[in-house]
């Protein structure tokens, strides 16, 4: 589905052609801002569909290509979107979000950590 360079940009089949994303720091937390929702809270909210609605995607994909070197404006993220379809477009960013906040399986989860904290 995706791959990895060394700085961190994921290459993932989107609309039709391979396209790189990437949330460092500052995309994270624009994300954050535009969604008003912490980021642990919008990776929680992937988990269930009811919770995403067609900005969230928008917001997050856009934050992606830009901080990958793309040039597209919101509303050509949101006709690739439709073009790319819901249920693939949340595969994306259902794998990019926790890889980009070292979530991914293996690493150590910092809710899980938290959680040991509290017994």
């Amino acid at each position: 589905m995706s791959n990895q360079n060394i700085e961190g940009t994921y290459e993932y089949d989107f609309a039709g052609k391979k396209r790189k994303f990437k949330l460092d720091f500052l995309a994270l937390s624009s994300i954050e801002a535009r969604m008003q929702l912490p980021m642990m809270t919008i990776a929680q909210n992937l988990t269930n569909i009811k919770n995403i609605g067609v900005t969230n995607l928008a917001i997050i994909l856009d934050e992606g290509l830009k901080c990958a070197g793309g040039k597209y404006t919101y509303q050509a993220v949101g006709d690739m979107i439709l073009k790319n379809g819901f249920a693939e477009t949340i595969k994306i960013i259902a794998d990019l979000i926790p890889k980009s906040m070292g979530l991914e399986e293996g690493t150590d989860n910092p809710l899980e950590e938290e959680k040991n904290q509290e017994k």
